[in-house]
């Protein structure tokens, strides 16, 4: 068999295109990658504590903002939506982990009477997340 030997040479845009394709299946990746992640609803700067144990990120997680605002798994919530929502879950899966992330401005017993608020509503399980002090 013959085969021509003047085949055209392919040009320098046809072998770009290859790499073109893969940095725009990488740049969507990356754009679906980056939706992912849940943007916290408020700020949140933790206490800090002298424990060095790392919280697991099992269960709910309740924010508590300094201004009193509130948010249940990133969703801002009423003390008492909180509340109710927090009983329908343990009822769901009972002994469920519940973490609190509080902000170190904010006010104390307004922390307390949120944990107070949880334990009523049947958590037996209440971390208060806390950051280690930096040295």
């Amino acid at each position: 068999m013959h085969f021509p030997r003047n085949r055209r040479r392919a040009s320098n845009d046809e072998a770009i295109l290859p790499l073109t394709n893969v940095v725009f299946l990488l740049l969507i990746f990356f754009m679906l990658a980056g939706r992912l992640v849940t943007p916290e609803p408020f700020d949140i700067d933790p206490p800090a504590s002298q424990s060095e144990t790392n919280a697991r990120a099992d269960g709910l997680e309740i924010q508590l903002a300094a201004d009193g605002r509130l948010a249940l798994d990133g969703e801002t919530v009423t003390l008492d939506a909180l509340v109710e929502a927090v009983r329908a879950r343990l009822e769901a899966r009972p002994g469920m982990p519940i973490r609190l992330r509080a902000d170190g401005a904010g006010d104390a017993t307004r922390v307390v009477a949120i944990m107070r608020r949880l334990h009523d509503a049947g958590a037996e399980r209440l971390r208060l997340i806390t950051v280690a002090p930096q040295r």
